[in-house]
C-alpha cells in the first residue's frame, strides 16, 4: 500500500576533480592561444573558421587569384620597368647633348637611382611588415610616378639626379612587396610559374616599349625634348593606374575583397603545406639575427649581387652599345624590340616548366642553364671587333642577353620559398634587394664613355659575374641538399598526423631554420 513517501534514492556523485588535468588542459588553451597571437595573421583566421573543400574548388579559387593578382602584377612590373628604363631611351634620343651630360654624367644618374633604392630598403621592408602590403605599394606607385613625371622639367644633371634619385626611393618597395605577395597567395610549387608571370614583364612591356618610345619621341611641342615628353607622360600614366590601385591591390588573401568569405578562408588554408606564413606585423628581433647569422641567406645577397653586376649590359647601355654598331637612332630603339620578346618568351618557358611535374628540383639548374646565353654573348662582344662584317654576331648577341633575366626571376622564386618567418624574410628582403642596389650602382661606373660602343671593362666584368654565379648556385645546391637530408634523418623533421597542430605549426611564424618540417626548394 502507498504511504505517500518516496523511497530515498542513491545521489551519483561526480568523480573526483583531477586538479592536474584541468590545470594542463588550461595551460593548452593559453599556450595555443598566445600561438594564435603572436603567429601569422592566417593562424587568427583557421582559428576560429575551418573550411573543408575539394581539389576542384581549390583549382576554381587558384584560377580566379591568378587572373586577378598575376595581371594586376604584371601590369604593375611592366609600368615599373619602362618607367625606371625610360633614361635609357631618353640616351638614345639625346638627353646627353640636350641635358648637356659630360663624361660619367649619364653612368652617375643610373647609379643615382639605386643610391635612392639603397637608402629606402631597409625602411620600406620593415613598413612592409607593419603595414597593409597592398596600400603601402599603391601609395608608393603614385608618389614614383608623380617624381618620374616632375622630372620632365629637369634640363641638367643636378635636376635630373634629384628626380632619379626620389625615383629610386619610391620604387624600393615594388620587387620586395612582389617577392612577399608571392610567398603570401601560391604555394611554393606554383611560385615559379607566378614569379615568371610577372617578371616576365620587363620583357613583354620592353618589346613594345620600342615603339611607345619612338612614337613620344617625334612629339614636337614647343621647345621641350622628347626625353622631357617621355618622362612626362608616362609619369602621369603612372599616377592615374596607380590612384587605382588602393581599391583593386588587396592587402593579404585573408581581406581580399574580391573572394567571397569562404574562398578567403580556403585561399589562406590551402597554403598550410608552405610553412612560409602570409603575414605577420610583430617584428622579432631574434628573427633579425637568424637572417644576419644564416649562410645560405648570405649565398642568396651575394648571388643577387653578382647578377646584377651584369644588369648594365642587359640594359641601360644595350641601346648605346646598339647605336654605335652604326644604326640610326629610330633603328636603335626598334631593334630593342626582340630583346625583349626573347626575355619574355624565356621566363615564360622557365617559370611554367619548373611548375611541371618535371621541373621538381631543377630551379637552380635551369637558372645555371640561363647564365650560358650571357657567357657567350660577352664572349662575342669582347673578342669579336665592331665592323660592318661583324655588326650582326653583336647585334644577335644583344638580341640573346636577355636570357640571363630568367635567372633573376627564380632567383626571386627561391627567396619567396625558402625563407621563413615574417621578420626574417622581411631582414632578407632588405639584404638582398640592397645587394641588388649596390651593384646596380657600381655596374655602370664599368662602362666606360672613352671605351664606348665596345666598353671593354663593362663586358669583362659582366662576364666574370656570370662564372662567379655559376659556381655560388652550384654551391648553394649542395648546401640546400645536405639540410634537406639531415631534415629526413631528423624525428622533428617528420609530418605529424594531428591535422590541428599541423595547422599552427604551418602557421606559427617559425623560421626556415626552426621549422625542421620544411624543405629547402631546389
Amino acid at each position: 500500500m502507498a504511504t505517500g513517501k518516496e523511497p530515498p534514492q542513491e545521489v551519483e556523485m561526480a568523480p573526483p576533480l583531477d586538479i592536474e588535468a584541468v590545470a594542463t588542459h588550461q595551460s593548452e588553451i593559453h599556450h595555443l592561444n598566445e600561438k594564435v597571437f603572436d603567429g601569422d595573421e592566417a593562424l587568427k583566421v583557421l582559428h576560429t573558421h575551418y573550411e573543408p573543400y575539394s581539389p576542384e574548388e581549390e583549382k576554381s579559387l587558384l584560377r580566379k587569384i591568378d587572373y586577378r593578382m598575376c595581371i594586376l602584377m604584371l601590369i604593375i612590373n611592366g609600368l615599373q620597368f619602362i618607367d625606371k628604363n625610360s633614361l635609357t631611351a631618353a640616351a638614345t634620343y639625346g638627353i646627353i647633348g640636350e641635358a648637356k651630360l659630360v663624361g660619367a654624367q649619364f653612368s652617375l644618374l643610373i647609379s643615382i637611382f639605386y643610391i635612392g633604392y639603397l637608402v629606402a630598403q631597409y625602411p620600406t621592408n620593415i613598413l612592409m611588415q607593419r603595414f597593409p602590403t597592398g596600400k603601402y605599394i599603391a601609395i608608393n606607385f603614385i608618389l614614383w610616378g608623380a617624381t618620374l613625371a616632375a622630372t620632365g622639367s629637369a634640363t641638367n644633371f643636378a635636376t635630373l639626379a634629384v628626380g632619379r634619385f626620389f625615383l629610386g626611393v619610391f620604387e624600393s618597395c615594388l620587387n620586395p612587396g612582389f617577392v612577399l605577395i608571392t610567398s603570401s597567395w601560391w604555394k611554393r610549387e606554383e611560385q615559379s610559374a607566378r614569379v615568371a608571370l610577372w617578371y616576365c614583364a620587363n620583357g613583354l612591356i620592353g618589346a613594345p616599349s620600342g615603339a611607345i618610345f619612338f612614337g613620344i619621341a617625334h612629339i614636337h611641342v614647343g621647345k621641350m625634348f622628347p626625353y622631357q615628353w617621355m618622362f612626362i607622360i608616362l609619369g602621369l600614366i603612372t599616377v592615374c593606374f596607380g590612384s587605382t590601385l588602393w581599391w583593386i591591390l588587396p592587402d593579404s588573401p585573408h581581406t581580399a575583397k574580391f573572394l567571397t568569405e569562404r574562398e578567403r578562408v580556403i585561399a589562406v588554408e590551402r597554403l598550410k603545406s608552405n610553412k612560409t606564413g602570409v603575414k605577420n606585423t610583430h617584428h622579432k628581433q631574434y628573427q633579425v639575427f637568424e637572417a644576419l647569422k644564416d649562410l645560405k641567406v648570405w649565398m642568396l645577397v651575394a648571388a643577387i649581387f653578382f647578377h646584377n653586376m651584369t644588369n648594365s649590359l642587359q640594359t641601360n647601355f644595350s641601346g648605346l652599345v646598339i647605336r654605335g654598331l652604326g644604326y640610326s637612332v629610330d633603328e636603335s630603339i626598334l631593334l630593342s624590340i626582340p630583346p625583349g620578346i626573347v626575355q619574355a618568351t624565356s621566363m615564360l618557358l622557365a617559370g611554367f616548366f619548373l611548375s611541371s611535374r618535371w621541373g621538381e628540383g631543377k630551379r637552380i639548374f635551369v637558372i645555371i642553364l640561363c647564365y650560358l646565353p650571357g657567357i657567350a654573348s660577352c664572349l662575342i662582344l669582347y673578342l669579336s671587333p665592331i665592323k660592318s662584317s661583324t655588326r650582326k654576331a653583336h647585334l644577335f648577341a644583344i638580341t640573346i642577353i636577355p636570357v640571363v633575366a630568367t635567372s633573376a626571376g627564380l632567383l626571386y622564386a627561391l627567396l619567396a620559398s625558402n625563407i621563413a618567418g615574417y621578420t626574417k624574410k622581411s631582414v632578407t628582403g632588405a639584404l638582398f634587394f640592397s645587394a641588388n642596389a649596390v651593384a646596380n650602382i657600381v655596374s655602370p661606373q664599368t662602362f666606360l664613355s672613352s671605351q664606348a660602343p665596345r666598353y671593354g671593362t663593362g663586358v669583362a666584368v659582366t662576364l666574370a659575374a656570370f662564372c662567379i654565379n655559376i659556381v655560388l648556385f652550384v654551391s648553394l645546391y649542395f648546401v640546400y641538399q645536405a639540410e634537406n637530408k639531415r631534415r629526413d634523418l631528423d624525428p622533428a623533421g617528420a609530418e605529424g598526423a594531428d591535422a590541428t597542430e599541423e595547422l599552427i605549426d604551418a602557421f606559427s611564424d617559425k623560421t626556415d631554420r626552426e621549422n625542421k618540417k620544411l624543405r629547402y626548394k631546389m
